[in-house]
């Protein structure tokens, strides 16, 4: 069974009651509201034991289906079934892990929770047919190497996923959620149209925004809104009313739909004939871009963030060389102004810029500071290399001086020799090559991915300042003269507080973009912040001195373990490090575990590739070294409270002590994300080239007992044609079963479609189910289909001989040689 149809086929599980063996029911008959008599499992595995009669089934995302008598309160999540014995016999063993309708608590909920996501997961919910996004979910998840699935839930059961604490969106813990509406399906005719439409639009608004509110969203949920009717104002002003009502709820981003085929350049995305038979109202090309900008807004929350754009000046920000041209002779076209309005807009959402050109400085800067038809100024750039040196050592420089790491970089050069030497040097810095073309500019900026973030904290806002006052403190260490003295200088002042509602999107961001300093290397989402639970110690650390206010830099939580105060998180941002501020964290680690009658502290260590430098501030304060994964690093709390910096002991530090990941280049990855992203911003661009691409991409016709017989010139090529585009592979016999070839009931809307739009032809649906075969369906639909039938029954026999003499040859190949009849 392919990827793409695990979700997809229907398996009924249920228990033989006094064996607990799984036992197979033939076609897996059973489903909701019928008994089941046994187990089946996918590919041989077992099922999950369970207690009840089977009356009720619940869907994995495996393909699994497990019947039970809960009324849909199973006690087993939606994930991946691993298919071992081991792991049922232990859930049903567990005395509340039969499926009586109760919920499995303790560590058989934990351990099934972490077992069945191995891998991220991308669960789609909505209220028309989603199932057509798969290949284009697919498609990306290829294209860029993610170790990820897809799923759709049951269809048209948005409400049901959003309020079911056992639903499969509710419980997706790695990856993304995506929830698809359109008003229409909300609000069909003829209340759409009836005197309160008004009052029952923003009734049904309401109960979704409640729907969606009602839960922390522990991973990103992408809410795509249509596309519908552009002409009708009802549905602009719901559009217009869901955003604003769902403004501030964690890790819920709205994506506009119309906007959606606007950006990919659809101009007609409604297809009335899908919609009416198959409840898919969008044509393919329309498809392919929601399902493009669903991946990428997904993307936009999951990967690692961008922190600082490096770009170059001549050809990329303007056209020409200033060295040979002077100021006034440069051009800076529609496409230059789109590229500097967008690296001006990242500004705002906290990352940084570079300029990074071979140029003397003097002639770039007249650039900024003479041309008035510039979108970027001088000022906008928080350093500048300009100068004949090598780009990736003078990459590493800025690395090294901002205490940035490298894979946080993205690289933009119009210059491929400029590109080619960064990625040979520089490999873990994304480096995207600009269209030399400034025409195709605008094009590249809109779909370059990099670009793409959603909400924007506080701190992100002030991270440009901050790394100039970090510039400043480094400037004033140089000059005190000793580490202590310029500390005293530095009038520091931390705060350590239980954190607020609004800080939880910056502490999140923190344990997601926290690596050298980061004790556990848990990463939260931000619906995970506060779940340390009643009583626990979580502090969010901020701190400020005279040069300017540093922000959330930090935190530090816990809980009571029998006597000891036990850490699982425990970091800080690398701008706040040498400061004495993770001193100041163990002792207030150490001050709440005496105030709550607690006499140790114990912090959860866990090995990274980059965390050194938390490792050995730990082993210097506890004085032990790292014992296991996770190791516990553990003392008295008085002791605790006891530590403070020592500026002396500091400054003795040898320099091989120092953690210097942020500038020593790394392995190449097997995929190079720059590269990927470079060719999506030139050549994905339109809907119609992502079409073109899925397509490209088809898969080979499966192994069938039906030999392959090529289908004759005329209408039997043309619907051979128009299969190979629905199912997606590369060539299609003319008595290939329908069925067989991995076509389902969604596959024949498309057929239905594709007939109206390549030939013109409008048939019934129920037609194409009734003719299985190339052949058959090309008989039927030829104009002189319908005598044939009624006048040439012969040739209706010798069709059926012909099939069963190619079905023969099939099944004398597939033995391997030639068998000798005998008998009569």
């Amino acid at each position: 069974m392919g990827r793409g149809d695990r979700h997809l086929r229907r398996t009924s599980i249920t228990t033989c009651g006094a064996a607990r063996t799984p036992v197979s029911t033939g076609s897996g008959a059973a489903g909701p509201g019928r008994r089941g008599t046994g187990c089946v499992g996918l590919d041989g595995g077992a099922c999950l034991s369970c207690r009840g009669s089977g009356t009720r089934s619940f869907d994995h995302t495996c393909g699994f289906r497990l019947a039970c008598d809960a009324a849909w309160r199973t006690s087993v999540p939606p994930g991946v079934c691993h298919g071992e014995e081991t792991w049922a016999a232990e859930v049903a063993g567990h005395e509340q892990g039969r499926c009586d309708g109760s919920v499995v608590q303790g560590p058989v909920r934990a351990r099934v929770r972490a077992m069945t996501q191995s891998s991220a997961l991308f669960t789609l919910s909505g209220t028309w047919t989603l199932d057509p996004l798969l290949p284009v979910f697919d498609f990306w998840r290829e294209y860029l190497g993610l170790d990820a699935e897809a799923q759709v839930t049951p269809y048209a059961q948005v409400f049901q996923q959003l309020l079911d604490p056992g639903s499969a969106l509710r419980r997706n813990s790695r990856g993304a959620n995506f929830v698809c509406l359109r008003w229409e399906d909300l609000l069909p005719e003829p209340a759409a149209t009836s005197t309160n439409a008004h009052a029952l639009l923003a009734a049904r608004i309401d109960e979704f925004a409640n729907a969606l509110s009602g839960f922390d969203h522990v991973v990103p949920c992408m809410v795509l809104v249509g596309p519908s009717d552009p002409t009708n104002p009802s549905w602009r002003a719901a559009n217009a009313a869901l955003g604003e009502t769902l403004v501030g709820l964690h890790n819920v981003h709205v994506l506009d739909g119309n906007e959606a085929l606007r950006r990919y350049g659809v101009a007609h995305g409604f297809d009335a004939a899908s919609e009416r038979f198959g409840h898919v109202p969008y044509t393919p090309e329309a498809l392919a871009a929601l399902g493009t900008v669903l991946v990428r807004a997904a993307m936009a929350a999951l990967r690692k963030p961008v922190k600082l754009f490096a770009v170059d000046g001549d050809h990329t920000l303007w056209s020409g060389v200033v060295g040979e041209q002077g100021v006034d002779g440069l051009r800076v076209d529609a496409g230059h102004l789109a590229l500097q309005r967008m690296l001006s807009a990242q500004t705002g959402s906290g990352r940084l810029l570079c300029l990074l050109s071979k140029n003397e400085e003097a002639d770039a800067r007249a650039v900024f500071e003479r041309r008035g038809d510039m979108a970027l100024r001088w000022d906008d750039f928080i350093e500048h290399r300009v100068d004949w040196n090598p780009k990736p050592g003078n990459l590493r420089e800025l690395a090294s001086s901002l205490e940035l790491g490298l894979d946080g970089m993205v690289f933009l050069d119009d210059n491929p020799v400029e590109c080619a030497q960064m990625r040979a040097q520089s490999p873990t810095t994304l480096t995207v090559r600009v269209p030399a073309d400034p025409a195709r500019l605008e094009a590249f900026v809109q779909h370059l991915w990099l670009f793409d973030h959603h909400a924007t904290t506080d701190e992100d806002r002030k991270r440009a300042g901050m790394y100039r006052d970090n510039a400043a403190r480094a400037r004033s260490l140089r000059d005190a003269g000793s580490l202590q003295s310029f500390l005293d200088g530095l009038e520091l002042v931390v705060q350590m507080e239980p954190p607020a509602a609004s800080d939880v999107p910056r502490l999140a961001q923190l344990s997601q973009r926290t690596n050298q300093f980061n004790a556990s290397l848990v990463r939260l989402q931000e619906g995970e912040v506060l779940q340390a639970g009643d009583g626990a110690f979580h502090r969010a650390v901020r701190a400020r001195d005279r040069f300017g206010d540093y922000g959330l830099v930090g935190q530090v939580r816990g809980r009571a373990v029998g006597d000891r105060l036990q850490i699982d998180l425990f970091m800080l941002s690398c701008r706040a490090l040498g400061r004495g501020i993770e001193h100041r964290m163990i002792a207030e680690a150490g001050r709440h575990a005496l105030a709550s009658g607690l006499s140790r502290v114990s912090i959860l260590f866990r090995a990274g590739e980059r965390n050194t430098p938390a490792r050995r501030f730990l082993e210097a304060q506890f004085g032990a070294l790292a014992q296991g994964d996770p190791a516990a690093f553990t003392m008295d709390a008085e002791r605790a409270v006891g530590i403070v910096f020592d500026a002396v002991a500091a400054a003795a530090v040898p320099a091989d002590d120092v953690d210097t990941s942020v500038i020593a280049p790394a392995a190449r990855d097997a995929t190079d994300l720059g590269e990927v992203y470079e060719r999506i911003a030139h050549e994905l661009t339109t809907a119609a080239e992502i079409e073109r691409a899925i397509a490209a991409r088809g898969q080979p016709r499966p192994e069938l007992a039906v030999g392959f017989v090529a289908p004759a010139p005329g209408m039997e090529r043309d619907v051979a044609g128009i299969w190979q585009q629905a199912l997606r592979i590369d060539r299609v016999g003319a008595r290939d079963p329908f069925r067989d070839l991995g076509g389902k009931s969604i596959h024949l809307v498309q057929v239905h479609r594709l007939l109206l739009e390549r030939l013109g032809i409008d048939v019934d649906i129920t037609i194409l189910f009734q003719h299985p075969t190339v052949a058959s369906l090309a008989a039927h639909l030829a104009p002189d289909g319908a005598a044939a039938r009624t006048t040439d029954a012969a040739q209706q026999r010798g069709q059926r001989m012909r099939e069963a003499q190619a079905r023969a040859a099939a099944r004398r190949h597939a033995g391997g040689g030639t068998q000798t009849r005998t008998g009569t």
